[in-house]
């Protein structure tokens, strides 16, 4: 395979991990990371695959619907994708304390996923997480 195929598919097994998460196909999302799998992001605790699985199942799908991630940016090197995106969606249960507000918001960040072998090894994610949580408590 060419480089160019080679990163063509990195960026796709990318991308695909997150329509899984925004669809609930936790068995895609199960299938795409590595049983060995790491997360470190927004200053938490690292996670391993099931804690992430468990913390975007019941915690991020569980607070938001509809949403829409938009990729703004996707670049490619060696095992490492790095994604620059937006997600939009409703806020329909309490989000770290904050109760639903029914309000549609949009998220930002950046993650960059390394992937080896058609399967995502580790995760790095920051989240405008201020000014999320600025959006949910402003009032309409």
């Amino acid at each position: 395979m060419k480089k160019e195929e080679k990163m063509k598919e990195k960026k796709n097994v990318t991308l695909n991990l997150s329509r899984a998460i925004m669809k609930g196909d936790w068995k895609q999302v199960d299938d795409l990371l590595s049983d060995d799998f790491s997360y470190i992001g927004d200053g938490r605790p690292s996670m391993n695959k099931n804690e992430y699985i468990a913390f975007m199942k019941n915690v991020l799908f569980a607070a938001f619907s509809d949403m829409q991630m938009e990729f703004l940016h996707v670049v490619a090197e060696g095992d490492l994708v790095s994604v620059n995106y937006t997600n939009t969606m409703k806020h329909v249960a309490s989000w770290f304390g904050v109760p639903a507000t029914l309000k549609t918001v949009v998220a930002s960040g950046q993650f960059i996923r390394e992937v080896k072998d058609s399967k995502i090894t580790a995760e790095w994610q920051t989240t405008n997480a201020a000014g999320l949580m600025m959006q949910l408590s402003a009032r309409q």
